[in-house]
C-alpha cells in the first residue's frame, strides 16, 4: 500500500513540478532585491534549484520512458522467440502462430513510432505484387495498392534499404506513396528472410516529420523486419519440410540445419 502511494506521489510530482518550477523561480527572483543577508542567499539558491528542476525532471521522465520501452520490447521479443519455436516444431499450428507473430511485431513497430502511428505488413506475391497481411491501428490500409505505389514499394524492397519519408505530400522526388488516407510521414522497411524478399513493412503517422531517424532508429526497424521476414518464410512453408525443420539445398535433409548468413539491409 505504501509503495503504491509513493509511486503515485512520484508520478504526480513529475507532472506538476515542471509546470510549477518556472513560477517559483520567478517568485524567488522578485524577492532577491528586497532581501538581505541569509534570506537573499536563500532566495538565490532556491531560484537556482527551481531553474534546474524542470530540465532535470524532464530528463528523469525520458529515462523512465526509455526503460519502460526496453521492458516492453524485451517482453515482445521473448514472446516472439517462443512462438518461433512453435512455428518450427508444430506445422499444424503454423497459420495461427504466424498470425500471432505478425500481430505482435506490427504492433511493436507502430507503438515505437509517434503517437497515432500505424504499421502494416505487405507480403510479396509472385515477383511484382504486394498483399496486405496485417496492420496495427484503427485505420485499415487498402488490401491492394495502386499500381504505381506498388511498383515503387517493390523497388524500395529490392533496394534493401530503409526509406524515411518526412512528408508524403512533399517528397522532393524521393519515394512517395499513399495508403488511401491523410497520413503524412512514413517509413518503408524491406522484409527479408536471409536474402529472400518477403515483403515490406510500412509505418506511417498522421503528421509530417514525425517518423525520422531521430524518432525511430534504423537498428530497431531492422530487428523487427528480420524477425517478421523469417517468421513469414517459415510460416508459409517456403523453407521448411513437413516436420518444420529447415530444408537443405536440393530438398534433402542432411545433418544439422544451418541458416545462411543474410545481408544486413
Amino acid at each position: 500500500m505504501f509503495g503504491k502511494s509513493l509511486n503515485l506521489l512520484r508520478a504526480i510530482s513529475l507532472v506538476l513540478l515542471p509546470i510549477v518550477a518556472p513560477g517559483l523561480t520567478f517568485v524567488c527572483g522578485t524577492q532577491v532585491p528586497s532581501a538581505k543577508g541569509v534570506m537573499k542567499i536563500g532566495y538565490i539558491t532556491l531560484g537556482a534549484l527551481f531553474a534546474i528542476m524542470a530540465p532535470l525532471i524532464a530528463r528523469i521522465t525520458q529515462k523512465n520512458e526509455r526503460r519502460n520501452a526496453v521492458i516492453k520490447n524485451e517482453a515482445v521479443i521473448s514472446a516472439v522467440a517462443d512462438e518461433m519455436g512453435t512455428l518450427a516444431t508444430r506445422p499444424d499450428e503454423r497459420a495461427s502462430t504466424l498470425a500471432k507473430i505478425q500481430d505482435r511485431l506490427t504492433a511493436c513497430a507502430a507503438q515505437h513510432g509517434s503517437p497515432g502511428a500505424r504499421a502494416a505488413f505487405f507480403a510479396l506475391q509472385g515477383r511484382r505484387r504486394l498483399r496486405l497481411v496485417c496492420h496495427h491501428n484503427r485505420d485499415t490500409p487498402p488490401r491492394q495498392l495502386e499500381k504505381k505505389d506498388e511498383d515503387d514499394l517493390i523497388n524500395a524492397m529490392n533496394g534493401k534499404e530503409i526509406v524515411y519519408v518526412k512528408d508524403t505530400k512533399n517528397a522532393d522526388g524521393n519515394l512517395s506513396y499513399n495508403l488511401g488516407d491523410s497520413y503524412r510521414s512514413a517509413i518503408a522497411a524491406p522484409v527479408y528472410a536471409g536474402n529472400e524478399p518477403q515483403g515490406i513493412l510500412i509505418i506511417d503517422a498522421p503528421e509530417a516529420k514525425k517518423l525520422t531517424k531521430k524518432h525511430v532508429r534504423a537498428s530497431y526497424i531492422r530487428a523487427v523486419t528480420h524477425l517478421l521476414g523469417t517468421a513469414h518464410a517459415m510460416g508459409n512453408g517456403e523453407h521448411v519440410n513437413g516436420t518444420g525443420v529447415p530444408r537443405q539445398p536440393g530438398g534433402a535433409q542432411r545433418g544439422k540445419a544451418t541458416p545462411s548468413q543474410g545481408k544486413d539491409s
